[in-house]
C-alpha cells in the first residue's frame, strides 16, 4: 500500500468527529471522577460505506473507547484505554494507548499502536486544553505509518449559558487549520452548537438534549463538495 493511500487510513480518527465530543478526545478530561457511557454512529457524505460506530465509557478516572469504520471490504478498528489525573486544582494531564487495526478483505490485516498525551488548564472563565496523538509514529510496515497530530484549544465562558471556542489543529509538519464556534444553552436541558472548520472550509452544527440521566446529541457538517455528514449519539451518566 502506497504512502499516499496510508495518509487516508485512520483519517477519521485524527480529530474529534464532532465538537460535542471534544472532551472524549482528550485523555486529560478523564481526571473528572464520573460514570458515563456513550454510543454513537456517523455517516459521512451520505455514503453507508463510510459509516463509523463508537462506544465510549468513562469510569472514575479511566476511559475505554472502541471505534470501527468501514464495510465488508475494508475496515478500520481502534480500541483505546486512557487515564487522567489532576496535578493541581486547575491543571490535569492524561495518557492513552490505542490498538490500531486496518483490514482489507483477502489481502491486508495489520496492527499497530498509538500513544497520546493531553492536558487541561481550567481557570474560570477560561479553559485551555491540548493534546498530541500518534506520538510514537505508528508503523504498519517500513513505509506505512501514521503522522503525529495535535490540538490546542481555548474555550471562554462569556455567560453561564454561552461559551466560545477556538482550536488550532494540525498534522505533522503540514500547515495547521482552525476550528471556531460557540455553545448556547437556552434552557438547562438543551445545548446548541455552531462552528466552522478552516481546511476544508465547512460548517458544523449540533444539538444536545438532556433527559434525566440520558443525553441525546446530533451533529452535522456540510462539506462544500462532498455534502453532508451526520452523527447521532446517546449517552448515560451518573
Amino acid at each position: 500500500m502506497h504512502i499516499y493511500i496510508l495518509f487516508t487510513v485512520f483519517e477519521s480518527f485524527l480529530f474529534p468527529r464532532t465538537h460535542f465530543l471534544e472532551n472524549q478526545f482528550n485523555p486529560a478530561t478523564l481526571y473528572q471522577n464520573s460514570f458515563t457511557i456513550h454510543v454513537g454512529t456517523e455517516v459521512r457524505f451520505g455514503l453507508s460505506e463510510l459509516r463509523t460506530h463508537t462506544i465510549d465509557a468513562h469510569i472514575r478516572s479511566y476511559g475505554l473507547s472502541v471505534t470501527t469504520f468501514g464495510n465488508d471490504l475494508y475496515r478500520e478498528n481502534v480500541m483505546s484505554l486512557g487515564f487522567g489525573f489532576p496535578i493541581s486544582e486547575t491543571f490535569a494531564v492524561g495518557f492513552s494507548v490505542a490498538i490500531l487495526n486496518y483490514w482489507v478483505k483477502y489481502t491486508e490485516n495489520h496492527f499497530s499502536y498509538s500513544l497520546k498525551i493531553g492536558s487541561v488548564l481550567h481557570r474560570t472563565p477560561v479553559e485551555v486544553s491540548a493534546w498530541i496523538s500518534n506520538m510514537n509514529v505508528p508503523k504498519f510496515s517500513e513505509i506505512d505509518y501514521l503522522p503525529p497530530n495535535y490540538s490546542l484549544r481555548v474555550a471562554y465562558s462569556a455567560l453561564y449559558n454561552l461559551s466560545f471556542y477556538l482550536a488550532l489543529r494540525g498534522i505533522e509538519t503540514q500547515l495547521p487549520f482552525f476550528n471556531v464556534g460557540f455553545f448556547y444553552s437556552p434552557y438547562r436541558v438543551i445545548t446548541i452548537g455552531m462552528g466552522a472548520h478552516s481546511d476544508p472550509l465547512l460548517f458544523e452544527y449540533g444539538l444536545e438534549v438532556f433527559v434525566g440521566e440520558f443525553v441525546l446529541n446530533y451533529s452535522g457538517t456540510n462539506h462544500p463538495k462532498l455534502g453532508l455528514s451526520h452523527y447521532v449519539g446517546v449517552g448515560f451518566r451518573l
